[in-house]
């Protein structure tokens, strides 16, 4: 009878435990921005000032939206490190237009649009249909990106935006930036798409298990195809919003971008092995970057250890999803 009273109060201790462990790391992220606001707002009495938090929101508005469009491919089992370069390709395109040849602002948007779904939708066609790998593909893209920008360009920037371009990324409505209305919308769009539409049922579904969901008629390649084509289009309102901002196209823009958008989303509980993530979830990971990177600037850090940080927030965050398999393994 005693033995019968252990084992069973030891069985209540684990499952306790197993409880605990699935909610701190279902709500690490969220968990981490309280400690992190409490935290820097001890050590730095500027941080909780409202212009120091919509600058944080400014500043992560364009990443973030990456972030988002990132957190559907990752979700089917894909990666898209080609970004950065679709950023910069996409800029310098819409920018020469716009700048060069004195085309309507309305026409560069429609080339920020075309150019970055058509590069999303080479990925999507290369790894589904073609079935390429994720990762390399999207190395070559980025590495071709890259290249045309130095060639189209000559290594230059192109500056003199119209004013409407300029206002998508340094603009006010009231006293809220552009730049975050935008980034909103967009977290919103992202939303609905993955949580209440038929798309984005049949991105969670081939993400967990793409042969079950193909046995249920899903057409996976077109899916699969159709997440980077809207991770595209995500890239393209991150590359107005960022050119808007500097008021120009520039070679170097969004370099790294890639790797802090997996980092957010992989934050946010968007699980590599694919089949989860949310919308809202990203956008947390989005503001755990943001408040470090932050942090680290008002306390003075030298920028090469804001590399190491930015490098230690990645290792967490894959670390962070590796336990959050392992955990929902273990609870078959």
């Amino acid at each position: 009878m005693t033995n019968a009273v252990v084992n069973s109060d030891k069985k209540s201790l684990n499952w306790v435990a197993l409880k605990v462990a699935h909610f701190c790391l279902q709500y690490g992220a969220l968990i981490l921005v309280v400690l992190l606001v409490l935290g820097i707002a001890l050590v730095s009495p500027d941080f909780l000032t409202p212009g120091n938090l919509i600058n944080v929101l400014v500043q992560n508005a364009a990443i973030g939206i990456v972030a988002l469009g990132m957190t559907f491919v990752i979700i089917v089992q894909g990666i898209d490190i080609s970004v950065g370069g679709n950023i910069a390709l996409a800029s310098l395109l819409a920018s020469i237009a716009m700048s060069s040849f004195h085309l309507p602002w309305y026409v560069g948007i429609l080339i920020f649009l075309i150019m970055s779904t058509l590069v999303g939708w080479i990925n999507g066609f290369s790894v589904s249909k073609l079935g390429m790998t994720p990762f390399l593909v999207t190395l070559a893209t980025l590495t071709v990106t890259r290249g045309l920008v130095l060639a189209i360009g000559n290594g230059q920037s192109v500056y003199g935006l119209p004013p409407e371009i300029k206002f998508l990324g340094s603009g006010r409505l009231g006293p809220v930036p552009v730049p975050i209305v935008i980034m909103l919308l967009a977290f919103l769009v992202g939303h609905i798409l993955l949580s209440r539409s038929v798309f984005g049922r049949q991105v969670l579904a081939i993400g967990g298990n793409a042969d079950a969901a193909r046995m249920q008629g899903l057409n996976v390649n077109r899916t699969r195809t159709l997440a980077y084509v809207v991770c595209g289009a995500f890239v393209s309102l991150a590359a107005i919003v960022l050119a808007g901002r500097y008021n120009a196209a520039m070679p170097d823009m969004a370099e790294g971008f890639e790797f802090s958008a997996i980092a957010m989303a992989v934050i946010g509980g968007t699980s590599m092995a694919g089949g989860e993530g949310s919308a809202m979830g990203t956008f947390v990971g989005v503001l755990v970057i943001g408040l470090i990177n932050n942090a680290l600037n008002l306390l003075g850090v030298s920028v090469f250890y804001q590399g190491v940080a930015r490098g230690a927030v990645i290792f967490f965050a894959i670390l962070l999803d590796t336990l959050r398999r392992h955990l929902a393994e273990s609870e078959k």
